[in-house]
């Protein structure tokens, strides 16, 4: 079985620092329009932050998407309670911002104007919207990172 408890430490560590990074306005939106390379990043680094304090354990593919899928989370609360001061001050400029820039496509448009909307109905759904998105790529880091770049402590199911 599963123990998600046991990767808390590094878990709160990564997802947090992500979190911070993708609620600057521009560098975070990019990084979340580029497949959530910022999340599946930050799945990468709290999986180090693990693997480094647990030197003498491996991890299985399942036990890396977990991971990722914390880490994912941690990162959608953290971006979500910065975010909310920059979207109830900032959030009409921003949208307008990104509005007005014609090379986006309209659904990356649309969907940023979404974002920054003060509308406190769309500030409220973003939340767990934004938690499943994020724990979805968090686990595809998670396994991304097992796969490729600690694939000497992946053990096989």
């Amino acid at each position: 079985m599963i123990e998600p408890r046991r990767f808390f430490p590094a878990v709160a560590i990564g997802g947090a620092i992500t979190g911070v990074i993708i609620a600057v306005p521009v560098l975070g939106d990019l990084l979340r329009c580029c497949f959530c390379v910022g999340v599946m990043a930050g799945a990468a680094a709290s999986m180090k932050l693990w693997l480094d304090t647990h030197r003498a354990e491996s991890l299985t593919p399942t036990d890396g998407m977990m991971l990722g899928a914390c880490s994912g989370v941690v990162t959608a609360a953290t971006n979500w309670v910065l975010s909310l001061p920059i979207r109830l001050v900032w959030g009409d400029g921003l949208s307008g911002f990104y509005d007005a820039r014609t090379f986006l496509p309209d659904l990356a448009r649309s969907n940023l104007h979404a974002l920054y909307t003060p509308s406190s109905s769309m500030i409220v759904m973003s939340l767990p919207l934004q938690a499943g998105i994020y724990a979805v790529m968090g686990a595809v880091g998670g396994f991304i990172a097992l796969e490729t770049v600690f694939k000497s402590r992946k053990l096989d199911a």
